[in-house]
């Protein structure tokens, strides 16, 4: 079950990732009146994400289970709770920034741009958790850096003519919102392990308490920014079939993730974000005007290799010899090769 739980959900997720920007590209490439309101649309998500882990949940348990542990969850550890809103205010801001970018920029670009948050999560973790990188490490995320400018560089939006064509693009806001989303997802990722991963509760109780908190924020930004639009165009404006698969997809987009990591690992993980990128790249030649040219296919590789790497030699602490566990030690050793007590530990890591 759990290598059956490994492949399917690597293969989920990669999918996932790679038909999200193409989902927003496609969704959004329409007539200023008849594009979804992006509040409505991550009102949405949070309010499919509920009813998606209730049903889990239920059918995994019990309707009488499920009662108690979310009473638990929301009552008994209120303190637990209360921490989850920073995460959840995040989350809120950066789907709408993931919105914004999908507008300005070509879908490929988006998602590569956005492997740049490998770096802002590094920072943050060295920060905030004290990790350490290895030589490796930081050398894969400068070849990311270099690959993500590489990409920014040669960016040009598409021509557009006719007129049911969609607003005109600017790189720079959609620049602007994906160096934005590497932060936050960053600061949320590193708060969620910071504060919550030792939590006794399930990845869909904590996705519940999460989507509790951003509806009323997503409720507010929907009558902050659109409620006139709303009232004249109605909740739904712009709604298809293909905007209803975006919200589910991006709904379970979190869930996915939780399923990799606990059944799979950090390489595998990094192998079906790398086959994500190229499925995006695939589906924006097929589906848009997009061709990309040696020099984006050159960033793109930069930027699949350094995740690579960048998952294949961690930091590993060098063994340390406890001279009391050792018993009897010649005196020699100590006095005359000292650096035999220090050395890197040549084993390979332990999965």
């Amino acid at each position: 079950m759990d290598s059956r739980s490994k492949y399917l959900g690597l293969l989920a997720l990669t999918l996932q990732q790679a038909a999200m920007p193409l989902l927003v590209r496609y969704t959004r490439h329409r007539a200023s009146e008849e594009v979804f309101i992006t509040t409505v649309n991550v009102f949405m998500m949070d309010l499919f994400k509920i009813f998606a882990c209730t049903a889990f949940l239920i059918r995994s348990g019990s309707p009488s289970r499920f009662l108690k542990d979310l009473h638990h969850a929301l009552w008994v550890d209120r303190i637990g709770f209360l921490k989850i809103s920073v995460p959840a205010a995040i989350y809120v801001l950066q789907n709408n920034l993931f919105y914004i970018a999908g507008s300005h920029l070509e879908a490929t670009t988006v998602y590569i741009c956005y492997q740049m948050k490998m770096f802002t999560t590094a920072f943050l973790m060295r920060v905030m958790l004290g990790k350490v990188l290895s030589g490796r490490q930081w050398i894969a995320l400068c070849i990311l850096v270099a690959g993500v400018i590489d990409v920014q560089l040669v960016y040009a939006p598409p021509a557009e003519s006719g007129p049911q064509s969609v607003a005109e693009q600017n790189p720079a806001i959609g620049f602007s919102a994906v160096f934005a989303m590497c932060f936050t997802s960053a600061l949320a990722g590193v708060y969620m392990e910071k504060v919550l991963k030792s939590s006794e509760q399930s990845v869909c109780m904590q996705n519940i308490r999460i989507s509790l908190f951003s509806l009323p924020i997503g409720a507010a930004s929907m009558l902050f920014y659109d409620r006139e639009t709303i009232m004249q165009d109605g909740f739904f404006r712009g709604w298809d079939f293909w905007v209803v698969v975006l919200t589910i997809f991006n709904s379970v987009g979190g869930l996915l993730i939780a399923v990799v990591i606990k059944y799979a690992d950090n390489i595998l993980k990094a192998y079906a974000q790398s086959m994500a990128i190229i499925g995006a790249a695939v589906g924006s030649w097929l589906l848009f005007d997009f061709v990309p040219n040696i020099q984006f296919m050159f960033g793109a590789s930069l930027v699949m290799s350094s995740i690579v790497v960048y998952s294949l030699y961690p930091y590993r602490a060098p063994a340390v010899f406890d001279l009391k566990s050792m018993g009897q030690l010649p005196v020699d050793v100590v006095q005359i090769h000292p650096e035999r007590l220090f050395f890197p530990d040549p084993r390979p890591p332990k999965n």
